[in-house]
């Protein structure tokens, strides 16, 4: 039986918990100009993909997750990105943090008709190494692993300003 005590101290503790591993983590924010830290995470297939494995190309990262509304608003726009550049020195990976992995992400994309490449970080390793700390956020990587660019928040990635953005960075 769990005495209003316990509860009160589960409370505190989960409480504390949390704020001191995000206090962690906002030290650990990325800086653009950095180089991208590496990962490897899973792709729904199964397959190990590293960040590393793209060096050469353009590459957006987006951290992610189902149920985060913000990021279910801007999967549409993110897919019309990835249909228009895929064929250009372009790599988009979608990032998410599912705790549920694989059994509710793979529904979500089937559902939403999501084409580019989907990595589940369920331990948050890749977020904890980009310091995130919101979803949905954005890294853009150049050829070199520079980042280039982040940004925190949705976006509408199908906007004309957003499209010759990429037009001109992929010349």
């Amino acid at each position: 039986m769990i005495t209003r005590f316990n509860k009160k101290f589960f409370q505190v503790f989960v409480f504390l918990s949390l704020f001191f591993a995000l206090a962690d983590l906002a030290s650990a924010k990325i800086i653009e100009g950095e180089t991208a830290p590496n990962f490897t995470l899973k792709n729904l297939e199964g397959k190990e993909v590293s960040l590393s494995e793209f060096r050469g190309k353009f590459v957006l990262i987006n951290f992610w997750a189902t149920w985060c509304g913000p990021c279910k608003i801007e999967m549409p726009s993110l897919e019309t990105l990835y249909q228009r550049f895929k064929n250009k020195n372009f790599v988009m990976l979608a990032i998410s943090n599912d705790m549920f992995g694989e059994a509710v992400v793979k529904p979500f994309v089937k559902a939403h008709k999501i084409s580019f490449p989907i990595l589940l970080d369920q331990r948050l390793k890749a977020s904890n190494q980009f310091g995130v700390v919101s979803l949905p956020s954005t890294f853009m990587i150049d050829p070199k692993g520079k980042i280039i660019g982040a940004l925190y928040g949705a976006e509408d990635w199908a906007t004309p300003s957003n499209i010759l953005y990429f037009e001109n960075l992929l010349k």
